[in-house]
């Protein structure tokens, strides 16, 4: 019956039916096949969002829309040009410096490729650069987003798996650096075989000034640690008090934000939290149906009985997360995932953290891998180009974070090194 309800949700999810509802129809066609009375789909949809955790998701999704509103994506840009703008093909090295700061406060790849990869895709435009590498080159480094906290992605992993948010944002650190370096190098060689060009070298005044207007941006992803670390806020309350930060940025320091953006701000949080909201809500109900079938039972015990070791097994997870990247999108692919594997991997002795990481780092894989690739979509429809050109120059993108995803796969301490150090290792 197992492989039943497996086979009915994946052929639903290939026809096109959405996430949310593909597993609230297989859930209730469970409920229903079990002769147990249909309440029970109601008691799961509400009480798999009944988690305090959660709260941080909206949260950290207001905080980047309100950052994106109030202008501090361009202080953002300004400051990479200033520190990255002179070396090669410095407009996309400056690129990839602004998405990763960014990334220290939205959490959100696509809202970093929706919100200042508008603005990097026009300026590298401006400044001869083609229309596909350009949106090439945002599509990537808004990938680090999910990776160096905050992540929303990581507390939906955290909430799923049971495992500490602090010690999931910590796990994205050291892979996060390493996707960027990567990035960095390939723009840099293509640079010098496209000739593309640089900009003048910013004076150290110019730095200085960029820096002072950046800064109550560069401070966020420092202040929301530090809070976590020294107990003064838990990941959700950091998440809160980061969002009235954005506030208080967009209202009274900045003053450049209407509020028809703070309205529109707020609406995408809402629309984009629904849907989110929606995926947990009906996945609790599938998950029910699992754990009545005991499939997470029945995989670890085979996993085990196969004494695979855990290289073995964390090479075909990986190719099996490569796989479901390029049909399911990251909320898809985390929902389906994480109850199911983490209890066979756990059995097996990998950290849940350390697969955490190596999941999120293959999602993002996945959001630049046709056919679903949504952040291919945001950023062809921004800078005019096929999304065939677009993916094309991801090519070479794809190619280094298959060797980080190599890296922090079967060397854990890339991944585990900072969480153990800032919180203790974690007990077994």
């Amino acid at each position: 019956m197992s492989v039943l309800y497996v086979a009915g949700l994946l052929a639903l999810l290939f026809s096109g039916v959405p996430v949310a509802a593909s597993l609230t129809i297989v859930g209730i066609a469970g409920v229903w096949l079990a002769g147990v009375p249909m309440t029970i789909v109601g008691q799961r949809l509400a009480f798999g969002i009944d988690s305090f955790t959660l709260i941080a998701v909206p949260m950290f999704l207001l905080m980047g829309n309100l950052m994106n509103a109030s202008g501090v994506t361009r202080r953002i840009f300004d400051f990479s040009v200033a520190m990255v703008g002179h070396w090669r093909a410095g407009l996309a090295q400056v690129n990839i410096l602004g998405s990763m700061v960014f990334s220290g406060m939205s959490g959100s790849a696509l809202a970093d490729a929706a919100g200042l990869g508008t603005v990097e895709i026009k300026a590298m435009m401006l400044k001869g650069y083609s229309a596909r590498f350009s949106a090439a080159v945002t599509a990537v480094s808004a990938t680090v987003g999910p990776v160096i906290p905050p992540s929303t992605v990581a507390v939906l992993y955290a909430f799923i798996a049971d495992v500490s948010v602090g010690r999931m944002f910590l796990a994205g650190v050291i892979p996060g650096l390493m996707m960027v370096a990567v990035q960095m190098l390939i723009v840099y060689w293509r640079g010098k075989s496209l000739d593309l060009p640089d900009l003048p070298r910013a004076s150290m005044p110019e730095r200085v000034a960029a820096t002072w207007r950046a800064l109550p941006a560069l401070v966020v992803p420092f202040a929301m640690i530090g809070g976590m670390r020294t107990g003064i806020f838990t990941a959700t309350e950091v998440a809160a008090v980061g969002a009235f930060y954005a506030v208080l940025l967009a209202a009274v320091y900045h003053r450049e934000t209407v509020f028809a953006e703070v309205v529109d701000a707020v609406r995408s949080t809402a629309l984009s939290t629904g849907g989110i909201m929606l995926i947990v809500a009906s996945a609790n109900v599938f998950a029910w149906i699992l754990a009545r079938e005991r499939i997470p039972q029945e995989i670890t015990e085979a996993v085990v009985h196969l004494q695979l070791s855990p290289w073995v097994l964390l090479l075909v997870l990986n190719l099996l997360l490569l796989l479901l990247g390029m049909i399911l999108d990251s909320a898809g692919i985390l929902i389906l995932v994480t109850p199911v594997v983490v209890p066979a991997v756990v059995a097996v002795g990998i950290d849940p953290v350390h697969f955490g990481m190596v999941m999120i780092v293959n999602m993002m894989i996945g959001l630049v891998t046709p056919p679903v690739g949504m952040a291919l979509f945001i950023v062809a429809n921004i800078s005019g180009a096929s999304i065939a050109a677009v993916a094309r120059e991801c090519l070479p993108f794809i190619g280094g974070f298959l060797v980080v995803l190599a890296l922090i796969t079967f060397v854990p301490g890339l991944v585990l090194w900072l969480p153990d150090l800032v919180y203790g290792p974690a007990t077994p």
